[in-house]
């Protein structure tokens, strides 16, 4: 079996490919950029089950007949632009018309071919800040998106859902959390890299870290264990639902991160910076959100997080030593 994974060599898509590849599946691994040496070191020891190929989803012709000649049975979107908010403001139409109709574009293509699976990646911000943070998000709570890309998430969300009733397509949601973690760094489509990764970003410079949003709570999920759930999503032949919560279901107040960073190295230094101070990591009030609820994948794929917080913020530090390059200002 094959399967097609857009925004390959992304973040959260290379990591999705490696799970993927892990699991004996052969992957069709699809971006605008190629794949640059930290992704080939990555996916190293999987390299005869992986093809790496430059394309875009805008463009429906050239995937459609990719997914053609390379038997394409199943489909991860994971391409998609993750705005800053300068860029949202800059070029608004781009986000939309890549996150919006290239996600229509792929469903046409698993709608032509007969795709055995559709898996969308979408995002917690759907969500949007809701009001009690320390009650459970579960996938029937209300979505009130607050950004561009979170508002565009939602509306393909509705649309392969029409596109699943009108063509018989088995087609499923994964709303993930923020992720951390192993191939994280900021790119032309990802300008808003986690906190996890700015306070990494600026122990490794050196630097004590300026934070804001001491007390506010957030659901931090290491992405080895987001790429589980991804697996289990595109492979489980029967799934129950619809939608499923991608994380590690915890909620961590910005606090308890900072505090746990410390403890793993004891050079790590932090102050809180007052809300005129410009700092390096921030919590926001509107972007602040409890615990996912997992119970979905607990009960169906007998998931349970291989990191907590001090794990996941070690394998990390180690990791970024050891890849220091994707911790500069911007790459491909």
């Amino acid at each position: 079996m094959t399967t097609l994974v857009t925004g390959a060599t992304g973040f959260a898509g290379i990591n999705i490919v490696r799970a993927l590849a892990e699991s004996g599946t052969r992957v069709v691994a699809l971006d605008t950029v190629g794949a640059n040496d930290e992704c080939i070191r990555y996916i190293h020891d999987l390299a005869d089950k992986i093809q790496f190929v430059i394309g875009d989803v805008l463009d429906t012709q050239s995937t459609m007949k990719l997914a053609e000649e390379t038997g394409i049975r199943r489909i991860v979107h994971a391409a998609a632009i993750t705005p800053s908010g300068s860029v949202e403001s800059l070029v608004p139409t781009r986000v939309i018309n890549v996150n919006l109709m290239g996600t229509v574009n792929m469903l046409e293509i698993a709608r032509k071919i007969s795709a055995e699976r559709f898996v969308f990646v979408s995002s917690s911000g759907v969500y949007g800040a809701p009001k009690n943070n320390k009650k459970l998000v579960t996938e029937a709570s209300q979505t009130q998106p607050g950004n561009l890309y979170s508002i565009c998430k939602l509306t393909c969300e509705l649309l392969m859902k029409r596109y699943k009733h009108l063509f018989d397509l088995s087609a499923v949601v994964g709303r993930m959390s923020a992720i951390y973690g192993p191939m994280e760094r900021v790119t032309t489509s990802r300008g808003n890299p986690s906190m996890i990764y700015k306070l990494i970003k600026a122990h490794l410079e050196g630097r004590a870290v300026k934070a804001r949003g001491r007390d506010l709570v957030s659901d931090y999920t290491h992405v080895h264990d987001a790429s589980f759930i991804w697996r289990n999503l595109t492979l489980v032949d029967e799934l129950k639902h619809d939608v499923y919560n991608v994380s590690a279901g915890v909620a961590y107040r910005l606090s308890d991160v900072l505090e746990t960073f410390k403890q793993v190295d004891p050079n790590f230094s932090f102050s809180y910076g007052d809300a005129d101070q410009e700092v390096d990591v921030e919590v926001s009030p509107e972007s602040e959100r409890g615990a996912l609820d997992l119970a979905r994948s607990i009960n169906e794929f007998g998931f349970s997080p291989r990191y907590n917080l001090r794990e996941g913020l070690e394998d990390y530090l180690q990791w970024a030593r050891e890849y220091p390059t994707l911790f500069t200002p911007m790459l491909a």
